[in-house]
């Protein structure tokens, strides 16, 4: 749920233009028949002057049953009767056919939008209800740059959003909980014991604060009335929604890569040990290849690791550990030996934790996964892929395949999400990732954050599968 706190001041001031009117106006539309909204648009398609017959004849009805609708039009100020003439206001009129969007059917509460919202406002007001630069070439360009160019910064707009009202703190977080970011202003009217004028005032303010924005879908003769976030970052959130891992439902059936969280850093130690008391002799063993056989064997029953039907990947595992060893300085191979280094004594007396921190920290630390290229196979592209775990800090087992779906890290420019404008369609760029940056994401989660305790990797039936730990969870939260 989005969190609002207190922290900035909001200085959106509806006095600071006919805002009174303007609810007034959206109200009278909100209520609008098929009809009357029928007659509205002929209005304003016709010319600035245009005969009640003729009014009457386009849509199909006798005088009398238009003048209702016209009165409400003349006291909102879009038309004014001279005899049998109906005289048009431009200023309104450019108003209505605005607002009259709304109940398209491919309506889109979008950037476009917005930027002819702001629009309704005098624009020497706006420099002083966002904050931005009365000297800016583009106004709505430097409010885009501001708050709403990259969800990090949409959000902690958001976040700071301070409007007082704790109804409308209520509103907002119901549109942002519910299951399409979607709720009926009726319901809102309702649950808040709100009038309509309150209602729509409150509305205004959200939709001048990019929180949420009013649309309508018809349903036969009238319009349901429905407030959502505007549409580039409902979508955003919606592809989140669409992308969420969803937990293994038999988390049992879960075969583990190692059965503690551990385990890495407790075989780094184990056979640390062991080199401690005599070298362990590896042979012609080369690095980045499996370990010999009979090697392996040896350790894996000190080690007690898996049956002998998984010998190739147990070999691999093996090799994986003293490498890691060497790499971080803890051991070395010299001669055909692996020996333990000086640093082994103070490292085997830290707790687990602390010694997956030093290897996560280590400065020589990277990820063995030869298929990497070079360029990618860096720390910098490491720290990015990891941030990935924050969507799924619940610690439940996810399938990996699921999980990179919604991968949304910046492993280089192409990759950051931002909103962007293509002619007149803006979206928030979801980036996509070539096979090399989605093996970088598998070493990460299935190599990388293994080791460190970080998550724990395995398989269901043959698909990947991983979990954060809680010492990732708690290291990622804080």
């Amino acid at each position: 749920m989005l969190e609002l706190s207190p922290a900035r001041k909001n200085k959106v001031n509806l006095a600071d233009y006919n805002s009174s009117q303007d609810i007034e106006n959206r109200i009278m539309m909100s209520d609008f028949t098929a009809f009357e909204h029928s007659v509205l648009e002929e209005i304003l398609f016709s010319p600035l002057k245009v005969s009640l017959k003729k009014l009457s004849r386009a849509v199909d009805c006798a005088d009398e049953e238009i003048e209702p609708i016209l009165k409400k039009l003349t006291a909102a100020g879009l038309v004014a009767l001279e005899g049998d003439s109906i005289l048009v206001d431009k200023e309104m009129r450019k108003y209505f056919e605005f607002q009259i969007t709304r109940f398209d059917s491919d309506f889109k509460p979008d950037m476009e939008f917005l930027q002819g919202l702001l629009k309704k406002v005098p624009i020497h007001i706006l420099p002083t209800w966002y904050s931005i630069p009365r000297t800016s070439n583009n106004i709505f360009e430097s409010i885009v740059e501001k708050y709403l160019l990259t969800p990090q910064a949409f959000n902690r707009y958001l976040g700071e959003l301070n409007l007082g009202d704790p109804r409308i703190v209520g509103i907002i977080h119901d549109v942002y909980a519910s299951p399409l970011f979607k709720v009926s202003s009726s319901d809102l009217i309702s649950k808040y014991n709100l009038n309509r004028r309150d209602f729509e005032e409150i509305m205004v303010l959200l939709e001048f604060n990019f929180a949420c924005c009013l649309s309508y879908e018809k349903e036969d003769d009238h319009w349901l009335e429905f407030a959502t976030p505007f549409y580039e970052w409902r979508q955003y959130l919606l592809f989140l929604q669409e992308t969420e891992a969803h937990p293994i439902e038999q988390p049992e059936l879960v075969f583990r890569k190692r059965d503690n969280d551990f385990s890495f850093v407790e075989d780094m130690g184990a056979i640390l040990s062991l080199a401690q008391k005599k070298p362990i002799s590896v042979g012609q063993w080369q690095k980045s290849n499996p370990l010999p056989t009979a090697l392996a064997r040896e350790l894996a029953h000190q080690l007690h690791l898996a049956p002998d039907e998984e010998w190739p990947q147990v070999q691999g595992y093996l090799a994986q550990v003293i490498e890691k060893l060497c790499l971080v300085k803890l051991a070395d191979c010299i001669d055909g030996r692996l020996y333990a280094l000086e640093a082994a004594n103070d490292w085997l007396d830290q707790s687990l934790q602390n010694r997956a921190l030093f290897l996560y920290r280590h400065p020589l630390n990277q990820t063995l996964s030869c298929q990497l290229p070079a360029s990618l196979a860096t720390e910098r592209h490491l720290r990015e892929a990891e941030k990935a775990i924050k969507r799924v800090l619940h610690g439940k087992w996810v399938y990996f395949d699921e999980f990179i779906k919604g991968v949304l890290v910046s492993l280089d420019e192409d990759s950051v999400v931002m909103l962007k404008r293509t002619g007149k369609t803006w979206r928030y760029t979801i980036p996509t990732y070539d096979e090399d940056k989605k093996a970088l994401i598998r070493a990460t989660f299935l190599e990388w954050l293994f080791e460190t305790g970080m998550v724990a990797p395995g398989t269901v039936d043959g698909r990947d599968c991983f979990c954060a730990t809680p010492f990732g969870r708690l290291f990622f939260e804080s």
